[in-house]
């Protein structure tokens, strides 16, 4: 009997991360209107969630390498859906940043166990997979804009939309709590688990991760206020920011069968390229109703296999310490989440969303030199 069955709770794992991080962006600006606090203020949001994100990363990364994968991925989802509680429940603007910081913990765990699991139970064609299921977090990261312009339209606000979330993550946590996951416990000494940072590759790795989510948290983050600072109104920008996630989402479809093919560094340099250059011509041109979701859908298409494809190389390259491998990668994504939407919005807060907007070509540009780096140390090892 065919195991991709298996998949299922994954994909809806992945789509609860997508809900839970790309919805940020969309209720931002009720938000920053409903406390009446400045842009600069209202980034504490990402700052607060990007550091609950990081620190589980940091942590789940090392843990899955020496105790259960299965009771840590258990373990995010179930803290995840408290974060989701408090944010849908808590009124004080302190209680509600506290719920975003335990939703990125409760995430980062998801996010770190989901893709050695994924490679113990599916052991060929590793890139394939991961873009798969990485699809799926394109598909929330789509819904989240869509799904809150569909409750505003009904008079529902930014809270009634993290209860929808809230409601998500306790089925997927049930479903996970069926006996399907592989019972493995890590067996590496710590000392073990640190050598694998003797590599530059490594570093290598971490940095791309690190430039392409701080482009991709900036444009997810303050997109949507650009499009207001245009004119145009909060819904309106929310559907057209959709459209990059529809892009990621199929991008990964349709790619996924490529990666393993053409190699896992070569797909990300194309891709990378073509982000780059669709990103710009979103920014460039005049905001249009056809034209700019088209750029956005590109933009996503092109940036789609980046971070499954570099997760694929760590996982298949260092095999022994696949859960490190796995949350060192995503680690440099927390640095990512904590930091560049935060300073996106005390750049906007003295000059405008315009500028902060235009970090985004510029790191998508440094993640590009550091997968020639990356390729450089390949080539010398080999």
């Amino acid at each position: 009997m065919s195991k991709n069955y298996l998949l299922i709770p994954f994909f809806f794992a992945l789509i609860i991360i997508g809900l839970g991080l790309s919805g940020i962006g969309s209720v931002v600006p009720e938000m920053t209107k409903q406390f009446g606090v400045t842009s600069a203020v209202m980034g504490r949001v990402f700052l607060f969630h990007g550091l609950g994100y990081f620190i589980s990363i940091m942590i789940a990364g090392f843990l899955g390498d020496i105790m259960q994968k299965s009771f840590l991925l258990r373990l995010g989802l179930l803290i995840s859906a408290l974060g989701f509680v408090g944010i849908s429940s808590f009124h004080g603007f302190t209680q509600v940043i506290l719920s975003f910081m335990a939703m990125g913990i409760g995430l980062g765990f998801v996010d770190c166990m989901v893709n050695p699991i994924l490679t113990e139970i599916f052991t060929k064609n590793p890139g394939a997979i991961l873009n798969i299921v990485h699809a799926f977090y394109g598909l929330g990261s789509l819904s989240a804009p869509r799904l809150y312009a569909f409750l505003s339209q009904r008079q529902y606000n930014w809270q009634n939309f993290y209860s929808v979330v809230m409601v998500v993550t306790i089925v997927v946590f049930i479903l996970f709590l069926f006996p399907f996951l592989p019972k493995t416990e890590g067996k590496m000494g710590f000392r073990n688990i640190l050598t694998i940072f003797r590599y530059r590759a490594f570093w290598f790795m971490g940095a791309i991760t690190m430039f392409y989510s701080g482009g991709v948290t900036i444009l997810n983050g303050w997109l949507v206020s650009y499009f207001k600072e245009k004119g145009l109104s909060i819904t309106v920008g929310a559907v057209y920011l959709s459209f990059f996630w529809l892009g990621l989402m199929i991008g990964r479809f349709v790619l996924s069968w490529m990666v393993d093919r053409i190699g896992h560094l070569r797909m990300i340099q194309l891709n990378t390229i073509g982000g780059i250059l669709f990103v710009v011509l979103t920014l460039s041109l005049p905001i249009s109703a056809n034209l700019t979701p088209t750029l956005l859908f590109l933009t996503g298409f092109m940036l789609s296999t980046i971070i499954p494809t570099t997760l694929a190389y760590a996982l298949v390259n260092y095999p022994e310490t696949a859960s490190t491998a796995s949350g060192w990668v995503l680690t440099n994504n927390g640095i990512a989440t904590l930091f560049f939407p935060w300073f996106g919005g005390i750049l906007a807060s003295f000059t405008s969303f315009r500028t902060t907007l235009l970090m985004v070509p510029i790191l998508l540009i440094i993640m590009l030199t550091f997968q020639w780096l990356l390729a450089g140390e390949i080539k010398k090892v080999q």
